[in-house]
């Protein structure tokens, strides 16, 4: 009778073999388990290794000594933004969003390291941590400063439209006016291409140079010619022509940090080589009967040599950046052949009003790259005298000007060298021009 297979297979090993074929498998089966339940166990040690870490991590964290102000000024500069991440205005979180932060050497110093050996103590704000726009308010509050070349190309209108009625006669019993009464009126418009070129000679000193050309026309109208009150005539004056160049640098006295603004020193000198106004010829407008003379041609410059000194301050107040300054005049008195508009030459002295100009403002920076300004400017013009050869001094009555402005400007970076400063001011007296529009493009190079 035939046996099972596995009766044929002890038959042929013998009993003894099978015996330790199925010992063998038991110990096998039983290792097994043992290095399951030990990788079990190593598994859950390496959970909580890493738990009890990031619990350590967040602890110490929590309790570290908080950050001070002045670190967050100087810290702030040590990561660059990803432009494709918002960044919020607090300095405090580049911290948490190192990971959008890469870290990178500013100043001459690194994330870790120490910085440079003879660096100032006090951390400063403009340097680490500044965006495009706020650089460009500050140049143009402030100067350029730093060893860089930049050309300016300006580009300003001003308007002036001034009515005033002349009385030529006398008043008669005390409510009878005998004689001429006209309505004058000037509109004047003029037109500035201004290219200005900067020069950063160090990180406290910079110098420029402007060249302005003008191009001027001016309206003249009179109401009640010959007598007539529904009279009108006028008469329209043009000229164009370079107007007074002018020098100039700026000094840093004390850069900005966290407790303290930006103070910088300005100088200036302005040489006269535009037309000036003296002995200027007034001519009569044919038709009028002598009611309306206008000068035979305009000045572009002001004819005397002039120099200049300003004290401007700035601090950054992300995102907010106010600024403000003061700046003084001085007119030189100088000589010409002829002073006067009458036809015969008139040799003399004149000295013109010297000034004393204050203002301030303030600029948001709305992102990366735009920024608006809002700014109040008042210059006050004292009297300008002359002195005809042989005689003393005497001043010119009406020649003292109060000017105010208040101006609106918009700045856009168009790229890393290139940017578009616009400004439109406003006049708030009668010696202020009515509208000045000013549009400046600076390339750097």
């Amino acid at each position: 009778m035939a046996g099972t297979p596995a009766t044929l297979q002890a038959r042929e090993t013998g009993p003894e073999t099978a015996s330790q074929v199925e010992i063998l498998q038991d110990k096998i089966a039983e290792l097994e388990r043992r290095d399951a339940a030990s990788q079990s166990r190593i598994d859950n040690l390496e959970a909580r290794i890493a738990e009890l870490a990031d619990i350590s991590d967040r602890r110490a964290w929590i309790d570290a000594e908080p950050v001070e102000a002045d670190d967050l000024v100087v810290m702030r500069g040590m990561f660059a933004s990803n432009p494709n991440v918002a960044r919020p205005s607090d300095p405090s979180w580049a911290f948490v969003r190192q990971q959008d932060q890469p870290a990178q050497s500013v100043s001459g110093s690194v994330l870790g390291q120490s910085p440079v050996e003879g660096a100032d103590d006090e951390p400063t704000l403009k340097e680490p941590a500044k965006t495009q726009a706020v650089t460009d308010v500050t140049e143009q509050q402030q100067g350029r400063f730093g060893d860089r070349l930049s050309l300016e190309l300006g580009l300003g209108y001003t308007h002036f439209d001034d009515a005033r009625i002349n009385l030529d006669g006398f008043l008669a019993l005390d409510a009878i006016f005998l004689g001429t009464i006209s309505i004058d009126q000037v509109k004047a418009d003029i037109f500035t291409v201004d290219p200005t070129i900067r020069y950063g000679v160090s990180d406290r000193l910079s110098l420029d140079a402007s060249v302005p050309y003008l191009y001027r026309t001016s309206n003249f109208q009179s109401g009640g010619a010959g007598g007539a009150a529904g009279e009108l005539i006028e008469e329209t004056v043009s000229a164009d022509g370079l107007g007074d160049v002018s020098v100039g640098g700026s000094f840093r006295l004390m850069q900005e940090s966290a407790g303290r603004p930006d103070l910088v020193l300005s100088a200036r000198a302005k040489f006269p080589t535009g037309r000036d106004p003296f002995g200027v010829e007034f001519i009569e407008v044919p038709n009028s009967e002598g009611n309306l003379q206008v000068p035979a041609t305009l000045a572009t410059g002001s004819g005397v040599y002039g120099a200049s000194a300003g004290l401007s301050v700035l601090k950054t107040l992300d995102p907010m950046i106010v600024f403000g300054n003061v700046t003084y005049f001085h007119n030189f008195p100088r000589s010409f052949a002829d002073i006067d508009e009458n036809p015969d030459d008139q040799p003399g002295r004149v000295n013109v009003g010297n000034a004393f100009q204050f203002g301030g403002g303030l600029a948001f920076a709305l992102n990366e790259r735009s920024s608006i300004s809002m700014s109040y400017s008042q210059r006050l013009v004292k009297r300008t005298r002359i002195r005809l050869e042989d005689q003393d001094w005497r001043p010119i009555v009406g020649s003292q000007a109060n000017v105010a402005l208040v101006n609106l400007g918009a700045t856009f970076s168009l790229s890393d060298t290139v940017t578009l400063i616009t400004n439109v001011g406003i006049g708030l007296t009668d010696d202020s021009p009515d509208m000045a529009v000013n549009i400046r493009v600076p390339f750097r190079f």
